[in-house]
């Protein structure tokens, strides 16, 4: 049986495996979740620890603190519990600490640094006043211009910023990846050897490193490849061939673990009908595409190329581009629109903020259809009516000519044609109803407000609310996979079941949204009373208190339909 000496702990530590108990929850002595799987244990005391905390590296040098090396300590440094920087939450165990800042990140956050991930945000093209050390390639840089992450506060020459997130290399299998985290995997002062000339490598700066072979390579080396690849293609028609390419290419997105590889052929119909991953809308070419068979990840070229931090006229704070809302199963409600989605969300984690990517991308002054004025975007100190849908609201575009006009993000990017399953003709989009006309809505039986907005068919005098015809689901990508807590096999989301089909936690039928289990065609709801009565029973909302589970509960609830 495996024996360690942990730092933390007066006792020696042995290997075992354990199995969650819901009747008897026994916490983790380091980051405080519930236990199972391989654990270190005390034979003498309670004292134990996931696998994965007993063998966290002492001191690491972290994205979200560049500025100085974290020490893992057993405790918190202060009199009760510590505040961690970046969720904001409580903790009195496992903390990365800076001396120096009293910075403080608790163990979760600290894992969500991925070595594959390169560098997560924009770097913005500056004049530096004066001379500094690169953080990727780590020599001396000359004062002019530069690039410097504004939210790590970290300078880079221009040309190491523009470096490719991925590569491959002859003497190499597999893809090497741009990171800045070897001493995630080595140790702040870990001695690496370079996989191609074999000289010493610095673990506080960046590299190419493949995750599988543990194969690190210098920068420096692999310019100089790309720099004798270029000359000999000038000089000879040597590298016309595939099997003589020293490097190709290939893109690594920060929000998935594989390769992506354009896709901009048009008569490639292969994804007519899907939907981009990032902002839930049917995808065009030229898109982004997994080059792992059965992954299905997609992408828009202009999804992939969205910037990483944004400023935005509706919150006070920088919002960060992340791949999926961490509200339990990446399902959020955009604080601009009200709409639900699964897919990229510009958030504000001190705020709790949440933009999808329509909102986040908004224009800050457009010409709209519905006005002879331009509009521009505000979010203002007293919530506007919108002239579309009459609802309430403080994020609007607004006309500065006429004071009364204002609309809000989900009337603003309503599409002007749309499809309806019950009419066979497309549907307009209308301002204002001819004659202050009363249609009745074709999908809820109700009237329309003839000074509302309202889809209409021209052919067959049809109408629609505009909330009808999108329903609740329009950024909403079903399929995939996620673990929850109340089946033991990843379920996926589904738009409708039969009308037999059962809920296996209430025993009623499953209608509307529907989490469905792939191996045992198991099903359970995804909204209503019975989803939240499960949500409440699970894990991760039973390991918080006070103020933070409050605020996780009050995301969840925001983002499950028909409570």
């Amino acid at each position: 049986m495996e024996k360690m000496e942990h730092f933390s702990h007066i006792h020696p530590l042995l290997l075992k495996q354990e199995k969650i108990d819901n009747n008897n929850l026994v916490l983790c002595s380091g980051c405080e979740n519930p236990i199972s799987g391989p654990v270190f244990s005390c034979d003498k005391c309670n004292y134990i620890l996931h696998k994965t905390c007993a063998e966290m590296a002492r001191h690491v040098k972290h994205p979200f603190h560049p500025q100085h090396p974290l020490v893992l300590l057993s405790t918190s440094p202060y009199e009760g519990r510590y505040i961690c920087d970046s969720c904001r939450g409580l903790f009195r165990n496992f903390v990365y600490h800076c001396y120096i800042c009293s910075y403080d990140l608790d163990v979760s956050c600290a894992s969500q640094c991925n070595p594959d991930d390169g560098h997560k945000h924009e770097f913005m093209s500056v004049k530096n006043p004066q001379s500094f050390v690169c953080y990727a390639c780590g020599l001396q840089g000359d004062e002019g211009l530069a690039c410097l992450c504004t939210i790590c506060q970290i300078w880079v020459h221009s040309s190491c910023a523009e470096l490719p997130l991925a590569v491959r290399i002859k003497s190499h299998d597999h893809p090497l990846k741009l990171t800045y985290d070897l001493h995630h995997i080595y140790g702040f002062w870990g001695s690496i050897t370079c996989g191609v000339c074999n000289g010493a490598m610095s673990a506080a700066f960046a590299g190419y490193f493949c995750s599988t072979c543990r194969f690190p390579v210098h920068l420096k080396c692999l310019q100089d490849e790309w720099e004798a690849t270029a000359e000999d293609e000038k000089s000879s028609t040597y590298y016309e061939t595939e099997e003589s390419l020293d490097i190709d290419f290939t893109y690594s997105f920060f929000g998935h673990e594989h390769l992506l590889k354009l896709k901009d052929e048009e008569s490639d119909q292969r994804y007519s009908g899907k939907l981009c991953d990032g902002c839930s809308q049917p995808i065009m070419q030229p898109l982004f595409s997994c080059e792992e068979e059965n992954c299905g990840f997609i992408l828009h070229q202009s999804c992939v190329e969205l910037p990483r931090t944004t400023l935005h006229p509706f919150h006070a704070h920088p919002l960060t581009l992340l791949p999926k809302a961490p509200n339990y199963d990446g399902i959020y409600r955009c604080d601009g629109c009200k709409r639900l989605s699964n897919g990229f969300v510009y958030r504000c984690d001190v705020c709790q903020f949440d933009l999808d990517v329509c909102c986040g991308s908004l224009q800050e002054r457009i010409e709209h259809e519905s006005h002879m004025h331009p509009l521009v975007l505000k979010k203002t100190t007293v919530a506007r009516q919108c002239k579309g849908c009459h609802r309430w609201s403080k994020h609007v575009y607004v006309c500065e000519v006429c004071e009364d006009f204002a609309i809000d993000c989900g009337c603003a990017t309503l599409p002007r044609g749309a499809w309806c399953m019950y009419d066979k003709h497309p549907l307009s989009l209308n301002y204002f109803a001819e004659g202050l006309r009363e249609y009745e809505c074709g999908i809820c039986n109700e009237k329309t407000c003839p000074k509302q907005w309202f889809y209409n068919c021209d052919d067959c005098d049809y109408g629609a609310h505009p909330y009808c015809v999108e329903g609740k689901s329009r950024l909403v990508k079903f399929g995939g996979s996620f673990q929850y807590d109340v089946h033991s096999h990843p379920l996926a989301l589904v738009e409708e079941t039969d009308e037999n089909t059962k809920c296996e936690a209430c025993g009623e039928s499953c209608n509307g949204w529907t989490l469905e289990c792939g191996q045992c065609k198991s099903y359970f709801h995804r909204e209503g009373q019975c989803f939240w009565k499960q949500f409440k029973k699970s894990a991760k909302y039973l390991e918080l208190s006070g103020i933070t589970r409050h605020r996780y509960a009050a995301n969840v609830l925001a983002s499950t339909p028909n409570i």
